[in-house]
C-alpha cells in the first residue's frame, strides 16, 4: 500500500512538470545542464500533496523569489552597464516572471542582477528574482535588442511575483517589501535601470478593478519608484488574459478585462510613461499552453511585442 500511494504520488509529480513547464523543460530544450535543477524545483507541486510546501503569500515576501545561484557564472556588474547598454528593471506578476513553459538561455551578452545577494550572473531562465522555475521573456528580448544593433549588452534585474496584484505592490501591500528591497539593492550596488517594464493586469482583470482604481494604484506605484531613486522611463503592458483550464471565469469577465485595459491605455499620460506592447493580443494554444503563461512559441512573439514597443 506504501508503494502504491508512492507510486500514485511519483506520476502526479510528472504529470505536473509536463503541465508547469512543458517537454521543453523535461529535456531542457534551451539549457541540457539545467534539467536536473528543473525536476527539483518543480517537485515543489508534489510537496504541495504532502502539507509541507508553502507558496508566496504563505512566508515572509523576500523569500519568494528565486534565489539559488548554484552552477551561475557571477559577472561584474559594471561591465553591463554604461554606453550601449540596455539595463532592464522588469516586475508585475507571473508574466512577467519565470512561468514560461520552456526555459531560455540568452546568447547573446546577457547579465542578471539578483536583488538578494546584490551581485551579477550570466542569465539563464529561471532567471534570479522572480518566483517562479520556468522561462522568462526577457533574455529572449535581450537577444532581439542585441542582434538588432540596439544595445551590444543587456542586464536584467527582475523581481516579479506570480498571481500577484496592483493593490500588494502598494505601500500597505504584501509585495512592496519586494520592490523596496529590489530598488534599494539596485542603488546600492551601481545599477541605473535604463527601462522599467511592467507586465501585470491579468489577477485584477479577474478581481474586476475599477479602471480609476487601476490608473491611481498605478500612479502611486510610479511615484514609489521615483521616491526610491528609479528614474527611468516605465513602460507597462496592456495585459489581462489568463484563463487557466478548470478555472470558471466570472460572467462578466470581459467586462472586467476592458476596465483594466483602458487603465492601462491611459497610463502613459503621465509624466515618464510610454506605452508597452499588449500582449492581450498573443492568443491561442500555440503560444499560451494554459491559456495564460508563454510556450516557447509565445515567448517569442512576447519579446517582439515589447521589442517593438522599445524600439525607436
Amino acid at each position: 500500500m506504501k508503494w502504491a500511494i508512492r507510486g500514485i504520488l511519483l506520476a502526479l509529480w510528472a504529470a505536473s512538470i509536463v503541465y508547469v513547464y512543458g517537454l521543453g523543460a523535461l529535456a531542457a530544450t534551451y539549457a541540457p545542464h539545467l534539467a536536473e535543477e528543473s525536476m527539483a524545483r518543480s517537485a515543489k507541486l508534489l510537496m504541495a500533496f504532502m502539507g509541507d510546501y508553502k507558496p508566496c503569500g504563505d512566508t515572509p515576501a523576500l523569500e519568494c523569489g528565486f534565489q539559488d545561484t548554484t552552477g551561475r557564472t557571477e559577472v561584474e556588474c559594471a561591465s553591463f552597464q554604461g554606453d550601449g547598454a540596455a539595463v532592464l528593471m522588469t516586475f508585475g506578476q507571473s508574466n512577467s516572471a519565470n512561468a514560461g513553459r520552456d526555459r531560455y538561455t540568452p546568447s547573446g551578452s546577457v547579465a542578471n542582477f539578483n536583488f538578494h545577494d546584490g551581485r551579477c550572473y550570466l542569465a539563464q531562465d529561471p532567471l534570479l528574482g522572480p518566483d517562479g522555475a520556468g522561462g522568462s521573456v526577457w533574455g529572449v528580448l535581450a537577444d532581439k535588442l542585441i542582434a538588432a544593433g540596439h544595445y551590444d549588452r543587456v542586464l536584467i534585474a527582475p523581481f516579479g511575483i506570480g498571481g500577484s496584484s496592483l493593490a500588494q505592490w502598494q505601500a500597505d501591500g504584501f509585495l512592496h517589501s519586494i520592490l523596496q528591497a529590489a530598488t534599494a539593492s539596485a542603488n546600492d550596488n551601481g545599477i541605473v535601470p535604463t527601462h522599467v517594464l511592467w507586465h501585470q493586469g491579468e489577477s485584477d482583470a479577474g478581481s474586476g478593478t475599477s479602471e480609476a482604481d487601476y490608473f491611481s494604484m498605478f500612479e502611486a506605484l510610479l511615484g514609489h519608484l521615483r521616491q526610491y531613486g528609479i528614474a527611468a522611463p516605465v513602460y507597462p503592458a496592456v495585459a489581462t488574459h489568463c484563463l487557466i483550464p478548470l478555472s470558471e471565469p466570472a460572467p462578466d469577465y470581459q467586462t472586467r478585462q476592458a476596465q483594466v485595459r483602458a487603465a492601462q491605455q491611459r497610463l502613459p499620460q503621465l509624466a515618464g510613461v510610454l506605452p508597452g506592447p499588449d500582449t492581450d493580443a498573443i492568443q491561442g494554444e500555440i503560444n499560451r499552453h494554459d491559456n495564460c503563461h508563454f510556450t516557447a512559441t509565445g515567448m517569442q512573439a512576447h519579446a517582439q511585442a515589447w521589442f517593438d514597443a522599445l524600439s525607436p
